[in-house]
């Protein structure tokens, strides 16, 4: 799906190759955006969008906003970063090599009053869940093309690609030997 069918969308930013770093990619937010926005902690839906076309769709409702959830991925070259980040990390540096504009768009919803139950009563509290706008975006893309987006490989039942899988696996191995020294 092309991201100009998206109604609901704004760019935010989008991702570089690092030189000479673990990291192999960085992010370029947009000048024009406001860094409240980039901090806002409402729930959120981010598209990864490869020339125009839809790769990735993810949700978060992490502190520090779409900034912070975003560098999850910059960041999966360090520390034990999970399987899917690490690798959607190497499928953008793949991109960007091979000389494709790799973009981020984000999907908010306002938050609206609801009934939160705690310990001993509930609460009136403004919410928004990115599950459901996630789900909601998942299933549309689906309903258009008759499947996931390509890099949303849990969902497709496919396994990540062979190659990548093994630097995963390496980088953890190498990982767990260097913390016994």
């Amino acid at each position: 799906m092309h991201i100009n069918e998206v109604k609901t969308a704004i760019k935010i930013g989008e991702f570089v190759l690092r030189r000479n770093h673990p990291n192999k990619i960085d992010i370029n937010y947009l000048p024009r955006l406001d860094e409240n926005l980039l901090k806002d902690d409402r729930a959120r839906v981010y598209l990864f969008v490869q020339d125009g076309i839809i790769k990735k769709i993810g949700g978060s409702s992490a502190k520090g906003g779409i900034k912070n959830t975003i560098s999850f991925y910059v960041n999966a070259m360090q520390g034990s970063p999970g399987r899917p980040r690490f690798i959607i990390h190497l499928l953008i540096e793949q991109a960007l090599k091979d000389g494709s504009k790799v973009e981020v768009y984000m999907i908010t919803s306002p938050k609206t009053k609801a009934r939160v139950n705690g310990l001993f009563g509930s609460t009136i509290l403004k919410i928004a869940s990115y599950k459901e706008m996630e789900d909601i975006c998942k299933r549309d893309f689906y309903l258009k093309e008759g499947k996931y987006p390509d890099w949303n490989f849990q969902e497709n039942n496919i396994p990540y690609p062979k190659e990548l899988e093994n630097k995963y696996l390496e980088y953890q191995k190498h990982r767990v030997s260097k913390r016994k020294k």
